[in-house]
């Protein structure tokens, strides 16, 4: 596990990391129309219980949770921060691929200034 502690490993971890919250926000989505169009009743929060979507979205949260608590150890959170924000081009891409959802232009332009701003603070950064 000595390779986790070097650049190799830190890349293994964002990915992970953006694959995992990504994932949970497309379980999510796909546990809440397993689930259908129920009210807040307790009806709901036991068909919360038997939906698989949601057992995989509350999966790759506790996941998450874990790779982002190991990146910190490494990163400064100034950094880490931002850089999370790539999980909104895996959503995008997720929900196109893996959904079928049509993604506008506009929301296009909006990852190729997410990764612009992404790639101008990783310049920034010390090394």
């Amino acid at each position: 596990m000595h390779w986790l502690h070097g650049r190799v490993g830190t890349i293994v971890l964002w990915a992970l990391l953006i694959i995992l919250e990504s994932g949970g926000q497309i379980a999510s989505k796909v546990g809440g129309d397993q689930l259908g169009q129920m009210d807040f009743s307790l009806q709901w929060l036991q068909g919360i219980v038997m939906t698989p979507g949601v057992w995989v979205a509350v999966a790759c949260y506790i996941g998450a949770f874990f790779v982002w608590m190991l990146i910190l150890r490494r990163s400064s959170l100034s950094l880490a921060f931002p850089l999370s924000s790539l999980v909104f081009v895996g959503v995008l891409l997720g929900s196109w691929l893996g959904l079928g959802e049509q993604i506008s232009l506009l929301h296009w332009i909006g990852v190729a200034v997410i990764m612009g701003g992404i790639a101008l603070l990783a310049e920034g950064e010390e090394h």
